[in-house]
């Protein structure tokens, strides 16, 4: 929905066009990198928190419900700019094998040969095209997340709420909250990662503006929310538990 910006308008309007073109594959298609990565991405992102939190706060037991919102957001911050070396190449094959929309192909061979396509064509750092765009996306919306989780998870806990229920709401609408609020940067950067030629941020984002209106920067708004929300939910909860068991 993000790269085109005639062909799909509406969630029911791309399922429905996919459907009848590439088959029930076609709704997987670039789901390996996405598969295969969000499991060191979030090693990155809760390790490098952890690490950052301290350092911020120059106390080596520091937990996150005891920092400041300022500490929360600048350990936050850093722990989003140390996830841009995962998310620039993953998010860039994922956005490659979408827009391969004529092969049928949904499984490991066609994520191998868009890899190597992009390899031969531009080299190693071929694969970090799109990097500061990814950099401007992901660094303070990685400290709004923490942020908000933090802050909402006292706020319930001082309101006599307790249990797994504060720990999936805080972390569902943190992560909703976080990508509501990147949303234009994540459509700039997908713009951008969708092309092969050389591209910048703030020319994409003046062309993308002049030519669809400022409502393109958040297509696909309703899906990514839905999604932020019920996978952030999950996340913290298995975060808070497993932090609960080896501590």
């Amino acid at each position: 929905m993000q790269q085109s910006p005639t062909k799909f308008p509406t969630l029911l309007q791309s399922v429905r066009s996919t459907l009848k073109g590439e088959g029930v594959g076609g709704l997987f298609r670039g789901i390996i990198p996405p598969f295969f990565s969000v499991a060191l991405f979030q090693a990155v992102c809760f390790a490098s928190f952890s690490e950052a939190l301290p350092l911020v706060t120059k106390n080596k037991n520091v937990k996150g419900e005891d920092a400041s919102t300022s500490e929360l957001f600048l350990a936050g911050s850093i722990s989003g700019t140390a996830t841009v070396f995962v998310t620039t190449p993953t998010d860039l094959l994922k956005i490659r094998l979408q827009l391969q929309s004529g092969a049928r192909e949904t499984g490991l061979r066609e994520f191998l040969q868009c890899g190597i396509g992009i390899l031969k064509r531009d080299g190693f750092f071929g694969f970090y095209r799109g990097f500061s765009a990814t950099a401007i996306r992901d660094s303070w919306s990685t400290g709004l997340y923490f942020v908000v989780y933090h802050e909402l998870k006292r706020k319930l806990k001082r309101a006599d709420y307790n249990g797994a229920a504060v720990e999936v709401t805080a972390g569902g609408i943190a992560g909703a909250t976080a990508w509501g609020a990147c949303l234009p940067c994540d459509v700039v950067k997908t713009r951008m990662q969708a092309v092969e030629g050389g591209s910048r941020w703030l020319p994409t984002l003046n062309n993308l503006v002049e030519r669809e209106g400022v409502g393109v920067l958040y297509r696909g708004a309703t899906p990514l929310l839905t999604r932020a929300f019920l996978v952030n939910a999950i996340t913290f909860y298995v975060y808070e538990e497993c932090h609960r068991s080896f501590t």
